[in-house]
């Protein structure tokens, strides 16, 4: 998910699917000036608009039914070609996709089987100490950053029904990025942009990135 306005142009821009692809991968078209962006890198590649870059907004790829357990006043627009069903069985191979992060410049991805068998994982991107948290069901991943004011929390291996769980006894709601129990009940996780991807497309995008074993 990205933010539709840009520096370079005025008005908020308005996309379409293209009908191109790159790399296997959807190609964009902005009706405004009819430039094309890859949705995976948020990048004008071609056209007036080339080299502008789109400002990622955190979001998650899940089922209706996890959603609606954390937002039950969720509505959502059904058109005529929108898919009827979605859920978890779209993956059933794991070792396809991974949840991809580029932030500081750096690469990194974590592929599904190995978040299957690690639901917390605790790693670095750059100087930046992260968690990485997996809801296995809902094949739903989320990336955190560990610290929160001054305190760098250190998180319990195992999801409990779907919360997580630092080492001083705090619960933290993955959805809500938010401690809704314990000694730190109130603080916030601040959520790093991650994206859910065919293995091979962000490795063909991000030929560079480091992949979690």
């Amino acid at each position: 998910m990205y933010a539709s306005d840009i520096k370079a142009h005025k008005e908020h821009l308005v996309f379409q699917v293209s009908g191109k692809l790159w790399q296997r991968s959807l190609i964009m078209r902005d009706l405004q000036t009819g430039s094309l962006w890859s949705h995976l890198l948020g990048e004008c590649m071609e056209g007036p608009l080339k080299g502008s870059i789109l400002t990622p907004i955190p979001a998650v790829v899940t089922t209706w039914h996890e959603w609606k357990k954390s937002h039950p006043k969720t509505t959502a627009l059904s058109l005529k070609r929108s898919a009827k069903r979605f859920n978890a069985d779209v993956y059933k191979k794991p070792e396809a996709y991974v949840i991809g992060v580029e932030y500081l410049e750096k690469h990194r991805a974590w592929p599904y089987d190995f978040l299957i068998k690690n639901p917390v994982y605790q790693d670095k991107l750059g100087a930046e100490e992260i968690v990485v948290v997996f809801l296995d069901e809902s094949s739903t991943g989320f990336v955190f950053k560990r610290k929160t004011g001054n305190d760098l929390m250190d998180f319990a291996s195992k999801l409990k029904d779907g919360i997580l769980f630092s080492k001083d006894g705090t619960a933290w709601d993955p959805w809500l990025a938010k401690a809704i129990s314990g000694p730190g009940k109130g603080k916030h996780l601040e959520r790093i942009h991650a994206i859910p991807s065919f293995r091979k497309s962000w490795l063909a995008f991000h030929p560079d990135s480091s992949i979690a074993k």
